[in-house]
């Protein structure tokens, strides 16, 4: 016989409840991901001060040149607090390209992935607004490992969400930026 089923990929709700039993007790936390928002505040709230940053209105692509920044910040005032963004892969390509800046500045930052292969946000406001069936809200085959070892970034797809805590321990541990891709269900939420 081969291989068991793996089963389907863990809810959004599985995946933060795991981030959330290993989060740095000093941690930054960098936040686009709309579509998973409702889960991450559920399983992961921030309750100190500057360390939580998100974007605002719904606006995508400020999150990976944000957490970029906030690194440097962290680095270069010798506050060293750990910055760990939580993009979505839909998110993630809107400014990739900061991933570059990242590792060529060897900056210890964690990307956490949630992959849906989808815009699930934008599905979930087509459904909101009766427009079902919009063209260009799938995202099958994306390689965010390939894309992100491209830029010079170290990069493990995280397959259970059991397996994140030693990832997580080891890129917070890294002097160089971490993606860490972790497949999730691809559930649309309800926005009302």
């Amino acid at each position: 016989p081969g291989p068991p089923d793996p089963g389907p990929p863990p809810s959004p709700d599985a995946l933060f409840a795991a981030l959330a039993r290993h989060w740095p007790p000093d941690g930054v936390l960098v936040q686009e991901s709309p579509s998973n928002l409702a889960a991450l505040r559920r399983r992961l709230p921030v309750t100190r001060p500057g360390s939580y940053f998100t974007m605002a209105s719904g606006g995508l692509g400020f999150g990976l040149p944000a957490a970029v920044g906030i690194a440097l910040a962290e680095r270069d005032t010798g506050r060293g607090r750990p910055v760990v963004a939580v993009i979505g892969d839909g998110s993630f390509h809107y400014s990739v390209q900061a991933l570059w800046t990242a590792a060529r500045l060897r900056l210890p930052l964690v990307v956490v992935v949630p992959v849906n292969q989808q815009y699930a946000i934008l599905k979930a406001f087509a459904d909101l607004k009766q427009t079902p069936g919009v063209p260009g809200l799938d995202l099958p085959g994306l390689d965010v490992v390939a894309v992100a070892r491209g830029y010079g970034c170290a990069a493990t797809v995280i397959e259970e969400p059991g397996r994140l805590g030693h990832a997580l321990d080891a890129a917070l541990a890294a002097d160089r930026p971490t993606v860490l891709p972790v497949p999730i269900s691809t559930e649309i939420p309800k926005l009302l």
